[in-house]
């Protein structure tokens, strides 16, 4: 009696246990970050918010805390290593405007992972687009740290490479260092296409003694004035009032927000 053949050792799969709108979802996640996950499992859990976590798929809230610290570490690296003369104080400004929460918040949402995040009924989605720049921010935090669980510290590096770094880039170009303009044209042109425009209000005094008041305009929106003895120190007080109230702010609907402090060095221009 001839012998029956070996039964074939069942495949399994890094979709297994997953239906097909999780498969979907999750291949889909895998291919904009452009790495190849060797279990679905810790991406899953990053794109799965608290209100609609379960017993099987616990929030992104406990990976957001090591995404963050772990984002950190590859920015100071990277800022360190990029900028081998810059002070402490220029450091941490540029690293401020890398990591805040507005920038993380516009990279999950220009990558479409607010459409792809698991989200409970009690939280309007709309496309994604009106998603609080808190949970965007912690979601971009949370992708991190499930390449960096998958895949370590090298994988979690490559990839803030790749899509932070023209944005650390961006910042420091055109002498950012003391620069507010320049660092508040990039964060605008990273959220929308037109350019902040200034506008002189009011220039008063004697010609040795001119005084300037100048407002930036921004989608509409006006921040200052910002004084100062000529043209370009009033508009860098002006970009500088402008710079911190955008990194602060926080949509309306989301009122626990945590307020976001931009260290600034001293001040050039302080007044006297």
């Amino acid at each position: 009696m001839p012998e029956e053949p070996a039964a074939k050792p069942r495949r399994t799969t890094r979709l297994a246990g997953y239906n097909q709108d999780d498969a979907e979802r999750l291949k889909r996640a895998e291919a904009i970050l452009g790495y190849k996950f060797r279990s679905y499992e810790p991406l899953r859990n990053a794109l799965t918010h608290s209100s609609a976590k379960s017993e099987k798929h616990p929030s992104n809230e406990r990976m957001e805390f090591l995404g963050d610290a772990v984002l950190g570490v590859i920015i100071s690296d990277m800022l360190y290593r990029l900028f081998p003369d810059f002070p402490e104080g220029e450091l941490t400004r540029v690293k401020s405007v890398a990591v805040s929460r507005a920038v993380l918040a516009d990279r999950a949402r220009e990558m479409g992972f607010a459409e792809l995040m698991y989200l409970g009924k009690g939280v309007r989605r709309e496309a994604g687009a009106h998603l609080p720049v808190s949970i965007l921010a912690n979601l971009y935090e949370s992708i991190l740290c499930a390449i960096y669980l998958d895949g370590g510290l090298p994988a979690a590096h490559e990839f803030i490479e790749t899509d932070l770094g023209p944005v650390i880039r961006g910042i420091t170009a055109a002498q950012f260092q003391q620069n507010y303009k320049s660092a508040l044209q990039h964060l605008v042109q990273a959220r929308q296409d037109r350019a902040p425009v200034y506008r002189v209000l009011d220039e008063s005094g004697p010609d040795h003694a001119k005084e300037f008041s100048v407002v930036v305009t921004i989608a509409g929106v006006s921040y200052g004035p910002g004084t100062g003895r000529n043209k370009k120190e009033a508009e860098q007080r002006a970009a500088r009032i402008a710079l911190a109230a955008l990194l602060k702010d926080v949509p309306e609907n989301d009122p626990e927000d945590e307020i976001l402090e931009m260290p600034l060095p001293e001040d050039e221009f302080d007044d006297e």
